[in-house]
């Protein structure tokens, strides 16, 4: 192994390429594991606190829907009519939105 190595000296560094990719795969599909169990594990703290409040199951929905993916809602939103509109409460900012082109006449 050694006579191999010392004939191409190329081979280890390829090698400890491939390790880091390897090694940096493996630690982004962890960490992305890791992520999802513990958000399962907050929603379910979550459902189980809004059961014992009493809440209904429609009220649960609507809490989870509005709390669920707000990217996917954004992109959906755009895709439908070309601006988003995005805020608190009564304050709404509308982005994105196309002004009626004037031909300068």
């Amino acid at each position: 192994m050694l006579e191999l190595l010392t004939a191409h000296p190329w081979l280890a560094l390829c090698g400890m390429i491939t390790l880091g990719v390897v090694a940096c795969v493996a630690i982004v599909f962890i960490t992305d594991y890791l992520r999802k169990g513990h958000q399962a594990e907050i929603d379910a703290a979550l459902k189980q606190d809004m059961l014992a409040r009493g809440m209904s199951a429609a009220d649960i929905k609507t809490v989870l829907e509005a709390s669920s993916n707000g990217e996917a809602a954004r992109l959906a939103m755009a895709a439908n009519s070309g601006a988003v509109r995005v805020g608190l409460g009564k304050f709404q900012v509308e982005v994105g939105g196309t002004n009626p082109a004037s031909n300068g006449t």
